[in-house]
């Protein structure tokens, strides 16, 4: 069996190290509309928020990225797929620079 990686065995606060995917589309009764659940999954206590979306496209998930994060606090590590919504947030973030500290 291979070893687990150093960031999910390693003591820290849920959510610093997480993983992020999409679930859907679900249908709510009475609704024509399609819906998605971001998945947020600590990968050291495997903890799980989720959150409601309208659509895939990168600016709904970004909202809900930030909502994610006003609830649980700043990941250090994310684990994602590559959809194209992931990767295009990817190019967003870097481009605001969201690494430099303010």
């Amino acid at each position: 069996m291979v070893p687990l990686s150093r960031d999910r065995i390693e003591q820290s606060p849920p959510f610093t190290v997480t993983g992020l995917d999409f679930a859907g589309p679900i249908y709510v009764k009475n609704s024509k509309e399609k819906f998605y659940i971001l998945l947020c999954t600590c990968a050291v206590t495997r903890a799980l928020h989720l959150e409601l979306v309208t659509s895939l496209t990168t600016e709904t998930f970004l909202l809900a990225f930030r909502i994610f994060i006003s609830r649980r606090g700043l990941c250090t590590v994310i684990y994602s797929d590559n959809a194209k919504t992931f990767k295009r947030a990817e190019i967003e973030l870097r481009r605001l620079d969201c690494n430099k500290p303010s």
